[in-house]
């Protein structure tokens, strides 16, 4: 197992009997750390995790040499291409490697996708792993959704409202309560209903490429893998710090307020003070930038690892979902490497962290 791994949870104390393990994503291809020690520890142990950017281009490497290789002669250009060029850094220009390509194979040249990093750090882990790696990577979802802990796990981000509507239009999962149900009837069952309803019914939480790559939204409302813009999470803590749960019944109904706020700071007459919905947390990872980044609805735990900074865990346990009077005494019992936050309705959870390897 990688070294910085390894001694999370041994800070952790992690005891696999009774403890679940959940990452999220990118555990290929990050920093000096060897991909197949980590994919070996993961599915060997049936590890629950979400599915990252790079692990996504990977599994895209790895399904188009299956192809490749069922093609008369493809088997035999790949062993070529290994053989020959096995000392390559694809991500590096090469002038030796691009003048036989365009001399000698054109024909298998144009099977390879534009943009593609041909003997790329992607297409060698592709190239390399076991099938039971590649089985491992295939079976990791893009989100993991735990309803009793109201809390999301993904890898890059997830919105709480198209940002293209407004934030009281209809067809807004967290706008109104669920038709199915009152809160008074049935809380549990009604927040389940809205928190589906927000990965289902939310253009952009249905889109593998934002939930793997989002950083920040634009002014207009889009979804951008780079830095311009405002944070994902910024516009997610707004709308769930609005989430007014069982209040909200003693207001009218939200289309009659005469309220017609957007996201991304473009306002109408009045910002909606409340909105009838349950808050829920989401953990993800992918923006290292940022380091740990916590707000009271989210928490980012990608501390740059993979650049020899730190490795960083979010602990979750019954505390975690009701609140604890012995939060001094907690506390007190801390390592150094951990810290208490705010989680969920009323509860806490531990943040731990500890220096990467290389």
């Amino acid at each position: 197992m990688n070294r910085s791994l390894s001694a999370l949870l041994t800070e952790l104390s992690y005891d696999p009997r009774s403890d679940t393990l959940i990452h999220l994503g990118d555990i290929v291809t990050k920093g000096k750390a060897r991909s197949s020690s980590v994919l070996t520890f993961m599915s060997t142990n049936k590890i629950l995790g979400v599915r990252g950017n790079n692990d996504q281009k990977v599994i895209e490497w790895r399904a188009w040499m299956d192809w490749i290789s069922s093609i008369p002669g493809g088997r035999e250009w790949l062993t070529e291409v290994d053989g020959r060029w096995s000392y390559i850094d694809g991500e590096l220009s090469n002038a030796d490697l691009d003048a036989w390509l365009k001399s000698t194979n054109k024909r298998w040249r144009g099977y390879v996708p534009e943009g593609w990093t041909l003997l790329g750090k992607h297409y060698k882990v592709a190239r390399d792993m076991s099938q039971e790696h590649y089985d491992y990577l295939r079976s990791l979802p893009l989100v993991i959704y735990a309803p009793v802990a109201h809390t999301y796990f993904v890898h890059a981000g997830l919105l709480a409202a198209d940002p293209t509507r407004e934030l009281t239009d209809p067809k807004q999962p967290l706008s109104h309560w669920p038709t199915q149900f009152k809160p008074k009837d049935d809380i549990s069952a009604v927040r389940g209903l809205q928190e589906l309803a927000l990965l289902n019914d939310i253009p952009q939480n249905r889109d593998p490429w934002a939930l793997m790559n989002m950083r920040s939204l634009t002014k207009n409302g889009k979804i951008s893998e780079g830095k311009q813009g405002i944070p994902w999470s910024e516009p997610w803590n707004d709308i769930m710090s609005k989430c007014s749960g069982m209040d909200a019944m003693k207001q009218p109904p939200i289309s009659k307020r005469g309220f017609t706020t957007r996201l991304l700071g473009r306002k109408g007459p009045k910002q909606t003070p409340s909105l009838p919905c349950f808050p829920s947390m989401v953990l993800y990872g992918h923006a290292a930038a940022r380091g740990l980044d916590v707000k009271r609805w989210s928490v980012g735990i990608d501390t740059g690892c993979a650049y020899g900074r730190r490795l960083t865990a979010v602990v979750l346990d019954k505390r975690s979902f009701s609140f604890s009077n012995d939060s001094e005494s907690i506390a007190s019992a801390l390592s150094p490497h951990t810290s208490l936050i705010p989680y969920g309705d009323n509860g806490g959870a531990r943040i731990t962290s500890v220096n990467c390897y290389e």
